[in-house]
């Protein structure tokens, strides 16, 4: 069995044994601290999923860097004599995080991370700053101390994380890179001559915050002005970036409108983020703040080349043997180009990394909603294998968000493990509450699943979907940050539209290029902003018979900005207005998130009207009755235009079905499917005929299924 064959096929478990501090603290006693050793339980809960032949585990091993090039491996042995104590015949693959310890970034201060406000600080005052209360460890603030994310509640820090003026490592320093290849070079070699090397089976290498390769700061709210990186190292590197880009330093002063070298600065937040009053100021090009893109491009070039590098020392320390990877690609978090996770591209063409990860989206993912993911997982997983963290807490964890009782956890069970089934997906299930599963009944379900995976990897995988979603890195990479128009776009739209009662795909625009389309008829455009010469004539060639939905100012960057480019990718003219609007007059509403609510941004982004003409049909209207949203017909097929996010489930079911699409499941419900597997989730109680075209379940071509709200079924095919 090939690295690739067993992440796919293979489900994981992940616990939170040796979970700790991160970076790395001591205790009065000086040991490493760590949330919790509650061996006795771990090792159950390890055992209960061997139990049902899940063998492939995965947990937090200290990466044993502690210091500038100090190493302390007690906690690191600790853990994996635990993790085999009573299941020494499981297969590990351990997430180690990489982050720079407090005491390096005190002698590499020139290597820290520097938030805007302090731009300023000397050397000196940043090595000062370094191991003191005035160092962010998170990225995020934390008023009393670390966010353990669950867990029994044993731990109580004693160290306040707010407002810190600088975090750990910049991610573009070359020397952080060479020291934590070190660093994980030595612990491979540590695990080598260990009783365990026979066991591992790869590595998932993590940093940033939480370990998720996200730049320092960016789960902050913008009004904190905590997100960087306005440090020395990371200055120079993208000064480097630029010169390599554009040739000559002439060439670079000129692109980044200064006078000279001196005078280059990363870009203010204010240029970044600031709510754009029209729309030419929300897009960047050669004649528009051309230095906030070519900053987005940088930053996520630069976290995807450390990516790169130390899956690279996974891959030359074990002749290829060992898996790597990383949790990248959360193309659909609001902060998703400052968080470096946009040179998607990038990772999927190294050599060296074999899977992106990433949890379950946290946005309308409890019982009768879609779930989701943070990036395009379908996307990724026709190169790489994507590995889908269900992150998903059942009614035995403690906190506000989790499932109600038994029946919301087997639907939360059944729907991330057939979305992942359907989608070819790899995934683990994680208890990050220390006994989110313990209940025979919650283990039945998930052996329930496994038993699912058993039967349809054994065929190929076949989308049978007709509807397809596309999203667009590049365009998020040059335009400002809008957390209403990117809200809308990326969470909500997306949600809706998997409540049609019909599967969806989801690909990224570059995919089209070289990906037949042929069997989608619904092609929805969220966020397609930047469309060049030769994708505009794919589309058009495929437009014959299908219908688009184009949102926002779809086309507008083609290269350059322009109203026309808008007209020819769509059919329609649009039209600036200034308004008084609100958010929750129109469009989508306040949505339940596992934290609970969340409010809805008002319009933080200008407006535009479509203008009316004789061949255009109008679909919605503002407040104001100006046109919202339209239909016409172009290249011998549908076209919509929504200038502002508010379709609903209802919306896109209509049109779906007027495009020929097959309808599985009444209206607000999810379904999940490929050729091999479908699954049914409700939001409202459901009785229906659910016909399975051309396949087969049990002999059957089709059943009647009776679901109560939120609850969920799932049918393997012959």
């Amino acid at each position: 069995m090939s690295n690739n064959d067993y992440l796919r096929n293979e489900p994981f478990f992940w616990s939170r044994l040796g979970f700790g501090y991160d970076p790395p603290r001591y205790d009065k006693n000086n040991n490493q601290i760590i949330f919790s050793r509650n061996y006795e339980k771990y090792r159950k809960t390890h055992k209960d999923f061997e139990d049902i032949n899940i063998k492939y585990h995965t947990t937090i091993l200290n990466s044993g860097w502690v210091d500038d090039n100090t190493y302390d491996y007690r906690l690191t042995d600790e853990t994996l004599d635990e993790i085999f104590k009573d299941n020494p015949n499981i297969f590990y693959m351990p997430r180690v995080k990489l982050n720079a310890p407090p005491g390096w970034c005190k002698n590499h201060p020139e290597d820290v991370f520097v938030y805007e406000k302090y731009q300023n600080l000397s050397l000196k005052e940043i090595s000062d700053i370094c191991t003191t209360l005035e160092q962010d460890y998170f990225g995020f603030d934390c008023p009393n101390g670390y966010s353990v994310n669950g867990g029994d509640g044993s731990f109580v820090d004693d160290r306040p994380n707010v407002g810190g003026k600088i975090a750990l490592q910049s991610f573009s320093s070359p020397q952080w890179i060479l020291d934590a290849s070190k660093a994980l070079s030595n612990l491979i070699d540590h695990i080598n001559n260990s009783p365990y090397k026979d066991r591992i089976i790869g590595y998932h290498i993590a940093y940033g915050q939480c370990g998720e390769t996200c730049l320092w700061g960016g789960w902050r709210p913008q009004s904190q002005n905590l997100r960087g990186d306005f440090g020395y190292t990371n200055t120079k590197e993208f000064i480097k970036y630029g010169l390599k880009k554009y040739k000559t330093e002439e060439n670079l002063l000129k692109k980044w409108n200064y006078n000279s070298m001196d005078e280059i600065k990363v870009p203010s937040l204010k240029l970044r983020d600031a709510k754009k009053d029209c729309l030419r100021d929300v897009f960047y090009d050669e004649s528009n703040n051309l230095i906030c893109l070519d900053y987005n491009e940088f930053m996520s070039e630069a976290n995807a080349f450390a990516c790169e590098e130390f899956c690279r020392v996974v891959k030359e320390k074990s002749d290829n043997k060992l898996a790597a990877g990383i949790f990248y690609a959360y193309m659909y978090m609001l902060q998703s180009a400052y968080m470096g996770h946009l040179a998607i591209d990038k990772v999927m063409d190294s050599p060296y990394i074999d899977f992106v990860a990433s949890p379950k989206a946290y946005f309308r993912t409890l019982a009768g909603e879609p779930g989701g993911e943070q990036g395009p997982s379908y996307s990724i997983n026709k190169k790489k294998v994507w590995l889908d963290e269900i992150d998903n807490w059942t009614h035995l964890d403690r906190r506000e968000g989790k499932a109600e009782n038994l029946f919301e956890t087997r639907t939360l069970i059944l729907r991330e493990g057939v979305k992942n089934l359907s989608y070819n997906q790899g995934f683990w299930w994680m208890d990050l509450g220390e006994g989110w599963y313990d209940m025979p009944e919650i283990m039945g379900y998930i052996k329930e699943m496994y038993d699912a995976q058993n039967i349809i990897y054994k065929k190929e995988h076949k989308s049978i979907s007709e509807i397809l979603i596309v999203v667009d890195e590049k365009s998020l990479k040059s335009m400002s940050v809008s957390y209403g128009l990117c809200g809308g776009l990326l969470y909500n739209l997306q949600s809706e539209i998997k409540l049609c009662g019909a599967p969806v795909d989801t690909l990224r625009l570059s995919d089209l290029y070289n990906t037949d389309i042929s069997q989608y008829k619904l092609i929805v455009f969220a966020n397609a902003f930047s469309i060049d010469e030769k994708l505009r004539e794919i589309l058009k060639k495929n437009a014959k018979g299908k219908t688009y939905i184009w949102n926002y100012a779809a086309g507008v960057l083609s290269p350059e900005f322009s109203y026309d480019n808008v007209f020819d990718v769509t059919g329609f003219n649009i039209n600036e207005f200034k308004h008084l609007f609100v958010g929750e007059e129109f469009g989508y509403k306040i949505e339940k998130y596992n934290f609970g609510p969340v409010k809805r941004i008002d319009i933080d982004f200008p407006l535009f009207e479509i203008l009316p003409k004789e061949n255009i049909t109008p679909v919605s209207y503002y407040p104001d009755k100006k046109i919202m949203c339209a239909m016409t017909k172009k290249d011998g097929g549908v076209s919509y235009l929504c200038a502002y996010p508010s379709m609903m489930a209802s919306d896109f079911r209509k049109i779906a079905q007027d495009a020929g699409c097959k309808m599985y499941a009444p209206l607000n419900t999810t379904v999940y499917a490929d050729n091999r597997i479908i699954g049914v989730f409700p939001k409202d109680d459901v009785c229906f005929k659910l016909d399975f075209g051309k396949f087969t379940s049990n002999g059957l071509n089709s059943v009647n299924v009776d679901i109560k709200a939120k609850g969920a079924e799932y049918f393997v095919f012959d």
